[in-house]
């Protein structure tokens, strides 16, 4: 046998086996697969029951065909590897009975001859004229072996019947079983059947008969050639096919490649910008930082800490950060010459040209195989046709002969069929030489398609190796992506170090702006704590002027049990309110920096300090128990103690006790205690405004460093400024003047304090209103002042849900006060957004059905205008 022949024996013999064990498990409710093999184009068939269908399964099958460990399956389009749960999916199953119909070579059968005589033949799609708008599937087999570079080409395509044998001797004639049966007859008693003019007859019709058993094997053969014409071509078009999801499969992995090498240079461009910009200017932001003074007061503590430090850079480990710059700029050209190297491989992996030379080249493959089906639907199956038609003429001449003969035989008058045999012969002369012609020209189709299948096949080879080297090429450079981006990332930790460096200055002015404002804090907090201690105080001296001017003037005439057993208390003071605050000590731990925007002037110096000393003198510490029985003592004592407020404030918790036990016992009745009067003057105003003064400096001082975070001017520049501007115009006064002048000069510092928040409320709103400018639809972030995109997911609990469409950020639902009617989408920006956590699913803190534990945000939007919006 030849090669081909034992090709098609062995394809025929793995079909059988694959059917075999197929239908050892095939019942009622099975589903066929066909599965094509991209080298050769053969097709097998599979029957696996429903709930066998999967991959496993399939290539099981398969096995031997190529080994398991070898096979890649790609069902598309588009192309992908194959997953139990897609392949048991009914729209994928559908789509591939869609492909097996449009592979079938046959759409219409052929009509029988009706009374007329006439017939049609059958029509036939046009082989790869399906596109993807059909919505058809295949499953395609590859073999990794064949796509190794070792791997050997495949041998020639052979078609058989390649050679006829027509035979040289006639078929058993008729004439002798006729004979027979007319043995008896009077003529063959009269007439002997062996005569010379008998033998002449039977000479006809062996020769006809010669002529009918070759024109039989020339027909029976123009068939054979003709199917295997059809499957061969047929077989080059899957191969083609094959080639297409290949190339489909390279494409996808491209992109996504492409993708993301995009992706990564967009940021690695912006990385290693800002870090050759720090590495660049690392010695003059040293610089800078050996140009800008240490506060006074810093110094002093780090003098008294045993440190010299008077500048910014005294702070700066300079050698150590140096080397680690010096390490940074190393490591900063690595990733560069690395980038450098993933842009070459890139580059290496195809230019578009080459592509659509490949894809021309593909195109012109599946040319000549469109070419190969027209030559052989059209000139083969022309030729089968004929043939046919010449044997069916071959026939009836043969029976028409026996006829002539055994009615000449019959009548006694041999000599009369002579003449129409001889007729008949010579008009049948050409009909075996046409047939004979008409084979050869299908003999010659058939090695032409023989040898454009073996073209193919080495084809299908090279191009497949090529696909895999693409795609191993792929594999790598994503490989160095993937390295890349996690050296940028290291990189990007490294240089944290020195953006430290050079966010020094920035962070400098918010540290000491942070200390102004802590300081404040602490002042205020002390003197409302003070006010807090002389309000209760006051109320104490007005409970016991009370009670007193009750038991002088009522209650003097009450009998003893009402002290006794009625009220026991009812001559006692009221109780000594002594709550202890705890103690600011991050005050005395915190530097005096001054005032803003004057970071070198001495602490004590300026206007704003020396309130805030005084507002440390008097209010500082915790008032004791003293304060709050000052107003009780007698008038003289306490005129005495107004000219030492040092005294009250000092007063031993040992005298408080002392005095609290004498008051227990004994209720002060003197003269000068029986006065009318229920309250009187104390200087609990005067505590109270200084509360409020010193809660007013430490919101001047929030809102300070708020304004200086946005890049504003401190308040104080502006009283420098306008400081200035008066200075040339007008001259100091003297005298009784000077009231006036700080009158004034109190009434400017109150307006520029109120232009200064007056900016900082502008310059907050222009910060909002800037993320409000845009109209851009945001899906990779989502802040207030956003504009999201929602849509419509299905019924969540209470109603329709809304999510928004959004990249790497999932979970933000659209609250549904932002909803009123039933809409296919909402487009509004974003005013407020919560963060929650899902609860149980089924309860109110789950309404989404999430897994319990999983984050998510319910944003409230303002619907857009479509019409102003675009």
């Amino acid at each position: 046998a030849t090669r081909a022949e034992s090709g098609r024996n062995n394809q025929q013999a793995v079909q059988a086996e694959i059917n075999m064990s197929v239908n050892m498990g095939t019942s009622t409710d099975s589903i066929p697969i066909r599965v094509l093999v991209a080298s050769t184009g053969v097709c097998y068939n599979i029957t696996l029951h429903s709930s066998e269908l999967t991959v496993s399964n399939i290539r099981r099958h398969l096995a031997a065909v190529v080994p398991p460990s070898d096979q890649i399956l790609l069902l598309g389009p588009p192309f992908k590897v194959p997953k139990d749960a897609t392949l048991q999916s009914d729209e994928v199953l559908t789509s591939l009975r869609l492909g097996d119909e449009e592979d079938s070579l046959v759409t219409a059968a052929q009509q029988h001859k009706g009374d007329s005589g006439t017939s049609t033949t059958t029509s036939t799609k046009q082989i790869l004229s399906t596109t993807e708008r059909s919505g058809a599937r295949r499953l395609f087999l590859f073999s990794k072996q064949a796509l190794s570079e070792s791997a050997p080409d495949p041998p020639p395509c052979e078609l058989q019947p390649m050679n006829l044998n027509l035979p040289t001797e006639p078929g058993p004639s008729p004439l002798q079983s006729m004979l027979k049966d007319n043995a008896n007859t009077s003529l063959q008693a009269s007439q002997p059947t062996s005569s010379p003019l008998h033998q002449a007859l039977e000479v006809y019709e062996r020769q006809f008969m010669l002529h009918l058993c070759r024109g039989r094997a020339l027909a029976d053969g123009a068939d054979l050639r003709f199917s295997s014409c059809r499957t061969c071509v047929s077989e080059q078009a899957v191969m083609a096919r094959a080639l297409r999801a290949a190339v489909s499969n390279l494409s996808d992995h491209f992109n996504g490649a492409t993708r993301t090498r995009s992706e990564f240079t967009t940021t690695f461009q912006e990385k290693t910008a800002a870090h050759a910009s720090l590495l660049q200017k690392f010695e003059s932001h040293l610089s800078t930082l050996q140009s800008i003074s240490l506060h006074p007061s810093l110094v002093s503590v780090a003098r008294a800490s045993g440190r010299v430090m008077e500048t910014l850079l005294d702070t700066v480990p300079v050698d150590r950060e140096r080397a680690w710059a010096n390490q940074c700029s190393i490591s900063h050209q690595r990733l560069l010459t690395l980038f450098g190297e993933l842009d070459t491989a890139f580059s290496q992996l195809g230019t578009q040209a080459s592509r659509e030379e490949e894809a021309r080249q593909d195109l012109v493959a599946e040319d000549e195989i469109k070419e190969l089906w027209t030559d052989v639907e059209g000139t083969a199956k022309q030729i089968r046709d004929r043939q046919a038609q010449r044997l069916e003429r071959l026939t009836s001449d043969h029976g028409e002969v026996v006829k002539l003969i055994m009615s000449a035989i019959s009548q006694g008058n041999a000599q009369a069929a002579f003449s129409p045999l001889e007729d008949m012969s010579k008009a049948s002369t050409h009909i075996l030489p046409a047939m004979e012609s008409d084979d050869g020209v299908l003999q010659q189709l058939m090695q032409k398609v023989a040898d454009a299948k073996t073209r193919a096949m080495k084809r299908m080879k090279r191009r497949l190796r090529e696909v895999s080297v693409s795609q191993s090429s792929i594999q790598r450079v994503l490989s160095s992506l993937t390295v890349l981006r996690e050296a940028l990332a290291q990189q990007c930790d490294n240089m944290v170090h020195l953006e430290h460096v050079s966010e020094l200055p920035a962070s400098y002015r918010s540290f000491l702006s942070e200390l102004r404002r802590r300081r404040a804090y602490g002042a205020a907090v002390t003197s409302t704590s003070s006010a807090m201690m002389d309000r209760l105080a006051t109320l104490r001296a007005d409970e016991v002027k009370n009670r007193e001017k009750f038991l002088r003037g009522a209650g003097r005439h009450l009998m003893p049990p009402f002290f006794e057993i009625l009220a026991p208390t009812l001559a006692t003071p009221p109780p000594l309110f002594t709550p202890q605050m705890p103690a600011m000590i991050e005050l005395d731990t915190l530097p005096d920096v001054g005032p803003s925007g004057d970071s070198s002037v001495v602490p004590g110096t300026s206007s704003d300090a020396h309130m805030e000393g005084n507002a440390s003198a008097q209010g500082g510490g915790v008032s004791t128990a003293s304060s709050l029985t000052t107003e009780s003592q007698p008038p003289q004592q306490a005129t005495e103690k107004e000219n030492k407020p040092e005294t009250i404030i000092e007063t031993s918790a040992t005298e408080n006790m002392d005095q609290a036990a004498t008051d227990q016992l004994i209720v002060s009745a003197d003269e000068n205690s029986g006065n009318d009067l229920i309250v009187e003057p104390s200087d609990h105003a005067g505590a109270a405004a200084d509360a409020e003064r010193k809660t007013l400096e430490y919101e001047n001082a929030v809102l300070r460093q708020a304004l200086e975070s946005m890049g504003g001017k401190s308040p104080r520049a502006y009283i420098e400024e306008a400081r200035g501007q008066s200075s040339g115009s007008k001259t100091p006064k003297t005298g009784t003047t000077h009231g006036s002048d700080e009158a004034s000069e109190l009434a400017r510092l109150r307006k520029q304090l109120e232009k200064a928040k007056e900016e900082a409320r502008s310059a907050n709103e222009a910060l909002v209103a800037s993320k409000k400018l845009t109209d851009k639809i945001s899906h990779s972030s989502f802040d207030i002042g956003d504009v999201g995109l929602f849509m419509p997911t299905g019924r969540g609990k209470g109603g329709r849900t809304y999510l928004a469409f959004h990249t790497n950020c999932p979970h933000r639902y659209l609250s549904t006060d932002s909803v009123k009617d039933d809409l296919d989408f909402v487009l509004g920006r974003i005013v407020y957004q919560e963060e929650l956590v899902a609860g149980k699913v089924g309860t109110d803190a789950n309404p989404y059905g999430l897994h319990v534990g999983t984050k998510f945000w319910v944003l409230t939007v303002e619907q857009l205008n479509l019409s102003k919006t675009s």
